[in-house]
């Protein structure tokens, strides 16, 4: 058993508390001995340029990635908690369910159903599977990670197809937690991605000038250390794990921009099997609803890493983000009040309690002077009300009032149109990764504010509703 990566973000800040298993592998053969996995029950795709295996024996996780050009496995399989697969987090901490109490090296985790299986070497079940040689189609029944034989209360789906030396994959969580509790935002593993220790440089483009061929970082960690996977923000939206001829396996993400990685261990090792690893993870946070329906789409590409920073760079959204809530929360999360819970039916209503509410958006970056106006469709009830747009940038990563603005709003309940005029504030420059907006004042219980669509652009740009979040119209009247 090997050290499986995760992390919980606590607080307003970015506070990351990583456990590692390594250091637990005494504690749990005390326990008794862990059993063998399951034999594999492998089925692939492929198109001739790239090769991909889920092992429907495991859940269906990502167990064998290979390119043509260089025949070879790079997916690390060490234990249960490695592979390609899929990793959700939410409360309670800990998770218990009756008399099962949580691993001690994983109590921290909460409630973790992961794809593979749990740290007991207890796999994750497969009710259904597809597989034409174009479409790849798997479901399970996920394995609460920290405790002994306890399935996931959610159901796991991925769909895989192939393009060139891409592989594009669709995930789904869809929750049947009869815990209601909306409990608070938690980074997702989109998914966790584990490769081959000879895969060891995390390189991605950390810089303020993305899409500009300008150079890369070898980003790097001291796994020796509580948290020894490193947080960073991708400004191209993708990170890559090679080897030192720079050939390795890509990650792309196109509404992202937050991962986490490195390596583990001081092998260099071509061996599925070592306990060294490499990691990479593309992350949300999120508010995981007690029956949320969660999707999200994630690419892989197995090449040079000039290539793949190329291809991913091509398929890239460039416009700055619109988010249109008209049946989740779009990435952004809530702190201190409530919502309606999923679906959002057409807008996001955040009901007021005794705390000032925040509400955050995802890491995403886009350059301030291609979006200095920000509009946004609202409707606030109660007292009158004021509330401050905050933003943070590449090169200062705090929410703070210098970098915010106030936006007057009528109480009466009414959705409106309202503009902000980012570019006004000389703080609103270079490379800018986030908003959140709090109210001005502390709003009495029961104050609710609507939100159907915030936007980013130019002046006066016209939206098109038809498209999806995350674009705008480049088009002006």
């Amino acid at each position: 058993m090997t050290p499986r990566g995760s992390a919980l973000q606590q607080g307003m800040g970015t506070i990351l508390r990583i456990l590692l298993l390594g250091a637990a592998l005494c504690q749990m053969n005390a326990c008794g001995a862990l059993p063998p996995p399951p034999a594999p029950k492998m089925t692939y795709l492929d198109n001739g340029e790239v090769r991909i295996g889920m092992d429907l024996a495991l859940g269906g996780a990502v167990t064998f990635l290979e390119s043509k050009d260089r025949p070879g496995n790079l997916i690390n399989s060490a234990d249960l908690g490695r592979q390609i697969q899929m990793s959700h987090y939410s409360g309670p901490w800990p998770f218990e369910v009756g008399e099962k109490k949580p691993h001690k090296a994983w109590a921290g985790l909460g409630w973790n159903p992961i794809q593979t299986g749990d740290c007991y070497m207890n796999p994750s079940k497969v009710i259904e599977h597809k597989n034409d040689g174009k479409d790849l189609y798997i479901k399970c029944i996920p394995m609460q990670w920290p405790l002994d034989n306890v399935p996931g209360d959610c159901v796991f789906e991925t769909w895989t197809t192939l393009e060139g030396p891409v592989v594009h994959m669709r995930y789904r969580c869809t929750n049947q937690r009869q815990d209601t509790t909306l409990y608070r935002p938690c980074p997702q593993e989109l998914p966790a991605v584990y490769t081959i220790s000879k895969l060891w440089r995390l390189m991605s483009y950390t810089g303020e000038r993305p899409f500009t061929g300008d150079a890369l970082a070898h980003v790097t960690n001291d796994w020796r250390r509580p948290w020894p996977w490193t947080r960073f923000t991708a400004t191209e939206r993708w990170a890559a794990l090679v080897n030192n001829d720079n050939w390795g396996l890509g990650v792309f993400k196109d509404d992202g921009g937050e991962f986490h990685g490195g390596i583990h261990g001081d092998a260099r090792s071509e061996d599925t099997k070592h306990s060294s690893t490499a990691y990479v993870a593309p992350i949300h946070m999120e508010n995981l609803d007690h029956n949320i329906v969660y999707e999200h789409r994630t690419e892989f590409m197995v090449g040079k890493l000039d290539d793949i920073r190329r291809r991913f760079n091509q398929m890239a959204t460039k416009t700055p983000p619109v988010w249109r809530f008209l049946q989740d929360r779009q990435h952004w999360t809530l702190r201190h009040a409530a919502d309606q819970g999923f679906p959002l039916n057409g807008q996001w209503r955040i009901r007021c309690g005794d705390r000032t509410p925040r509400l955050e958006s995802g890491l995403q970056a886009w350059r301030a002077e291609s979006a200095p106006w920000m509009e946004l469709e609202l409707a606030w009830t109660g007292q009158a009300a004021s509330v401050r747009v905050f933003w943070r940038r590449l090169d200062d990563d705090k929410f703070d009032t210098r970098k915010s603005l106030i936006l007057e709003l009528k109480p009466d309940g009414r959705l409106r149109n309202y503009a902000l005029d980012l570019g006004a504030c000389r703080d609103y420059r270079g490379l800018i990764t986030g908003l959140a907006i709090e109210p001005l004042a502390q709003p009495r219980p029961g104050d609710e504010l609507a939100i159907k669509s915030i936007a980013l652009g130019q002046k006066n740009e016209q939206r098109n509703p038809g498209r999806p979040a995350g674009t705008l119209n480049p088009q002006t009247p």
